[in-house]
């Protein structure tokens, strides 16, 4: 059965298309949202550094290369958010003949963390000899086409709630490099915003993709074509309602600690593929239950009014239905 939702285990933004909250609370006066202080203190950027994993990335002590200054690159941002125990991306257009970057922290004053980091985009360092710090992933760089790149930068557990800024420049296999730029990153409180604790019920989402728009309820049965491909003909046809679900429960918890559980549950069924093609390909439908449940961590960005929740641990369980 397709799920109903699809969730990264790094981090997802989930936007409550239509909800209600149903804490016993829920009567009570709304209260001023206020940014967490603990956001806005200065992190030191040696121990931020220390605390950072870029998967094939190496660290370097020193300073990073001296700019060439023949090479241009194109950052998506300048300020940006980062999540505890999971970090943030760094994106930027570079060059075709784009080779790495060199990623430096600072402080608010200008001041270099005494490391600096060789993010190469093979996984290789081309530069000094240095220690590699061991990844979460394989590969940390992606190329999306030849000109956008991205960069995932994760955290251990000892970078809290803060900012830092760091200093970003790229080079690439001629050996030019570019001259740096500065961004400041806020890394986020757990919770933030008080109005928001509670239990909610989805009862209503809107998935739109290429243009399509597909709606979901609570309790109503959505179904959709299915592609079947007949060994006996050889031939590939859409079978109408050929999958089928209901979502009988969709409920977000968010704990006032900053934690929270996920737990969808949904009935549905779907062309059982061998047996339509033992019955002559005449479609013969099998049922399933299909249950989900997530728990991490969640945090609100006062500036933007956006909900972020970090998943650290999922459960699915597909089976029969008896």
């Amino acid at each position: 059965m397709e799920k109903t939702y699809l969730w990264a285990v790094a981090a997802l933004f989930f936007t409550v298309v239509s909800c209600s909250d149903d804490d016993s609370n829920s009567g009570n006066e709304i209260e001023t949202v206020v940014p967490d202080p603990t956001e806005e203190i200065a992190l030191n950027p040696d121990e931020v550094s220390a605390g950072i994993i870029i998967p094939n990335g190496t660290v370097i002590p020193g300073d990073a290369p001296t700019p060439s200054g023949a090479l241009s690159f194109t950052l998506s941002e300048t300020t940006q958010s980062a999540f505890q125990k999971n970090g943030f991306n760094i994106s930027f257009d570079a060059p075709t003949n784009y080779a790495g970057a060199y990623i430096q922290l600072i402080t608010e004053d200008g001041t270099a963390a005494n490391e600096y980091w060789d993010v190469s985009e093979n996984g290789k360092s081309t530069g000094p000899t240095g220690n590699k710090r061991k990844g979460l992933f394989n590969k940390q760089i992606s190329k999306q086409n030849d000109q956008d790149i991205e960069i995932d930068v994760d955290f251990e557990d000892a970078v809290p709630a803060g900012t830092f800024c760091y200093l970003i420049c790229i080079y690439d296999t001629d050996g030019n490099i570019s001259e740096p730029t500065e961004v400041c990153v806020e890394v986020e409180a757990w919770g933030g915003n008080p109005n928001l604790v509670g239990t909610w019920e989805l009862f209503r989402s809107e998935d739109t993709y290429d243009g399509m728009t597909e709606v979901q309820e609570i309790n109503v049965e959505l179904c959709r074509e299915y592609s079947f491909f007949c060994s006996e003909t050889q031939e590939s046809s859409d079978i109408v309602n050929g999958q089928c679900e209901t979502l009988t429960q969709s409920d977000l918890v968010l704990n006032s600690d900053g934690t929270y559980t996920f737990t969808s549950e949904a009935t549905g069924s779907i062309v059982d593929f061998d047996a339509t093609n033992n019955n002559g390909c005449a479609p013969i439908f099998e049922n399933d239950n299909d249950s989900f449940f997530s728990k991490g961590n969640w945090a609100y960005d006062e500036e933007e009014g956006k909900l972020t929740l970090i998943e650290f641990e999922f459960i699915e369980d597909d089976f029969p239905i008896e």
